[in-house]
């Protein structure tokens, strides 16, 4: 009998058994034994709609068996059947391109492409994978003999996944699943069915033959996007990101989509307070859980707090199944524990890319039987962003290794250059997806953000969850890499970006956008002046707390007690900082009136030099205005800027007029080129020049507040790679 029951169910997630409490390391015996982690009957199988509703399918007998042996085949059939076992029968197979173990479940995907006899083994094509399957586990059928095929459809300009799960049955008759696969592309149109067993290159019925001779082939030459392949932005969005929703906005998100007594309600905010600690995309994350446990509703979510189904194994996983004291421990357990140190680790054998994926690639080769696990996550993290504004879609760049299967194995380096050390390897796996930090590459290299997480020199994997977005990144070569998602993100930046303060908290931005800030501190008190410099001469910019004439330097971005403390000057001085002798250290320089005295070292005494310049009334800036590698002094008076290139008095170097008399302006190197420039401050909004003249911004954003207290600095330090 067969019955649709919405949203009551634990999905078959194959990802978590017997690893309950941190890393393991397994033989190659259990890697190949490995038939996912919830290892149990699975008792139920569920289906997700083109909204994003979670259902579970009761019609699980697999009844009338579809198709002819392999073995008598005389000739024809152009598909497998999965769908020849009962709904605890995993079907085993051989990666053909990788040589490694897989499996799946007919019960949540029938269909495959049938591409011949290999070595006695039936070869196909299910979710991406090239593989061979014994030929007693499945039949072959003829196009014309099933009533549903799985394929693809424009709907409403969104391109939708129709999944069978009975060949035998329509749709209509066996509820398979509807997975919203985002915006469609321009090249398919709606009243059309377009057939594809990778999810990247699409052909009709007409062409149905020709697909198969392609996949045959190893190309794909008659697909209607041959030279343009499709890559589902969520299933392909490494977990290595984050989510532009704050922790107040996600709730929100998940709240709107949850019927009374849920276990998810209110649970965003624990996904990105874990997404900022162990770097998993948080969105990403409460599509797994929404798809696991059919949106907070399943029994193990209810009676044990377990959204994910950990450790829901063996024939009674409803009982065995690991029991949390509240669901945000639940969730760093996941996170941390399963996603960071397990899935995204490069040298954890369960690694196969750090992304939702399919079964040729990504999380969902040994994570699931389903085949269609990571695009039903995507599916509702799809569902999430499109009823929130859409910000998270197309924000990343997303570049892929092998558009098709080449079995190509990409070595992942510390630097941009093939003499530097190789941290990882992307592995065989095709369609591997790399978050591509910066689209400019440098000596034929991408900056890549790790999947791995990175011991603090970038030269070897780490042990543990832990995950710092920014200083977390590597080199792969772009020859190997194709970007199939060009993003709005603005790169992070080795040059001079912004930090607002607000009190003693201190909000850091890594690239000059706005939206969330990178990293936040506390230092010092709400009434302390403070400056910023690199006092130990290492690439980073710092706090400075000063004090009436006592100055308290850190040289790490974090609170705690200062590494230095000095007296300089009186209480009342004005008080300049920059690196007067080009030594690449940041010191300072007392002002009165019109008479600068400069020092070359942290230290009080003796001023090292004394210049008179300007008047006492000007408003001074510092830069380094000609990138000889030396801070000098810039006159501002009104709406004119009298730049000197040295440090003594005399004429101007270089007059330039910008901006408004009574803008805010700030001085930095905001393109990385070693010369410094003007940044005009309107509120909250920021005009940038890259050059010293006038006429307009070369570029404008918005961020923090009016009445933000802004710093400029140099927050992060500059690879190797990319010092001038």
């Amino acid at each position: 009998m067969k019955t649709r029951k919405m949203a009551a169910v634990l999905s078959v997630c194959l990802g978590l058994c017997g690893l309950f409490g941190g890393e393991i390391s397994v033989g190659a015996a259990e890697e190949k034994t490995f038939t996912g982690e919830n290892a149990w009957a699975q008792e139920h199988i569920t289906g997700i709609d083109e909204e994003g509703n979670v259902y579970e399918i009761e019609d699980t007998e697999p009844g009338e068996i579809l198709g002819q042996n392999p073995l008598t085949l005389a000739e024809g059939g152009q598909l497998v059947n999965f769908r020849t076992k009962t709904i605890s029968e995993n079907t085993y197979y051989t990666d053909a391109v990788t040589g490694g173990d897989g499996y799946t479940n007919g019960q949540y995907g029938a269909d495959a492409a049938y591409l011949g006899m290999e070595n006695g083994k039936v070869k196909f094509m299910l979710s991406g994978v090239v593989g061979l399957a014994d030929p007693t586990d499945v039949t072959i059928v003829n196009l014309e003999e099933a009533k549903s095929v799985s394929h693809y459809e424009v709907t409403g300009g969104r391109l939708i996944h129709r999944v069978t799960v009975n060949m035998s049955k329509t749709f209509a008759e066996s509820y398979g699943s509807y997975l919203d696969n985002g915006d469609a592309p321009s090249y398919l149109q709606e009243g059309v069915n377009y057939y594809s067993y990778d999810g990247h290159y699409f052909y009709t019925y007409e062409n149905f033959s020709n697909m198969l001779a392609d996949y045959r082939a190893g190309n794909r030459d008659h697909a209607v996007n041959a030279s343009n392949p499709y890559f589902n932005y969520f299933q392909y969005l490494p977990f290595r990101s984050k989510s532009n929703y704050s922790a107040s906005e996600l709730n929100s998100m998940i709240n709107a989509r949850l019927t009374a007594g849920s276990k998810l309600q209110d649970m965003g905010q624990y996904m990105v307070e874990d997404q900022n600690q162990f770097g998993t995309n948080a969105l990403l994350i409460a599509g797994i859980a929404a798809n696991e446990s059919g949106w907070g509703t399943s029994t193990i979510s209810q009676t044990k707090n377990n959204i994910f189904g950990i450790h829901a194994e063996d024939s009674n996983p409803e009982e065995l199944a690991s029991t949390f004291a509240t669901v945000q421990d639940c969730i760093e357990e996941y996170t941390k524990n399963f996603i960071s140190a397990q899935y995204t680790n490069p040298e954890n054998w369960k690694y196969s890319g750090s992304f939702l994926g399919n079964k040729a690639s990504g999380m969902n080769v040994r994570y699931a039987s389903d085949p269609y696990w990571g695009e039903k996550a995507a599916s509702l993290a799809w569902s999430l962003d499109r009823a929130s504004g859409g910000k998270d879609h197309g924000y990343y760049t997303i570049g892929i290794k092998d558009l098709l299967p080449q079995g190509t194995d990409l070595n992942v380096r510390t630097e941009a250059t093939t003499n530097s050390g190789i941290v990882y390897s992307s592995g065989s796996w095709p369609y591997q997806a790399f978050l591509i930090m910066d689209p400019q590459t440098i000596n034929g290299f991408y900056r890549v953000q790790s999947d791995g997480a990175l011991n603090s020199s970038r030269t070897a994997i780490a042990k543990g969850g832990s995950y710092n977005y920014a200083n977390m990144f590597l080199y792969a070569s772009a020859s190997y890499i194709d970007v199939v998602v060009e993003g709005t993100a603005v790169p992070i930046s080795y040059a001079d970006t912004f930090a607002v303060r607000r009190g003693n908290q201190y909000f850091f931005k890594y690239s000059l956008s706005g939206g969330e800030a990178d990293a936040l501190i506390a230092y010092g008190r709400p009434e302390d002046e403070v400056l910023v410099g690199d006092w130990d001469g290492d690439g980073v910019d710092t706090l400075c707390v000063r004090r009436g004439n006592i100055y308290y330097f850190k040289n790490t971005i974090n609170g705690g007690e200062a590494d230095r403390v000095i007296a300089y000057g009186r209480p009342e001085d004005e008080v300049l900082v920059g690196d007067w002798d080009g030594d690449g250290r940041d010191t300072l320089c007392v002002r009165r009136d019109s008479m600068y005295y400069f020092k070359n070292t942290i230290s009080g005494g003796e001023a090292d030099r004394v210049i008179a310049y300007g008047h006492p009334e000007d408003e001074v800036l510092v830069g380094d205005w000609d990138g000889d590698g030396k801070d000098t002094l810039c006159v501002r008076r009104n709406s004119l800027y009298y730049f000197k290139n040295e440090i003594d008095g005399g004429e101007a170097d270089r007059v330039i007029a910008y901006g408004r008399a009574g803008d805010q302006v700030l001085s930095g190197d905001w393109d990385g080129d070693e010369v410094d420039t003007l940044c005009v401050r309107r509120d909250s909004m920021y005009y940038i020049k890259n050059t010293i003249d006038g006429g307009e911004a070369d570029r404008t954003f918005a961020y923090g507040k009016a009445e933000d207290t802004i710093l400029v600095g140099t927050w992060l330090e500059k690879p190797a790679s990319e010092n001038r």
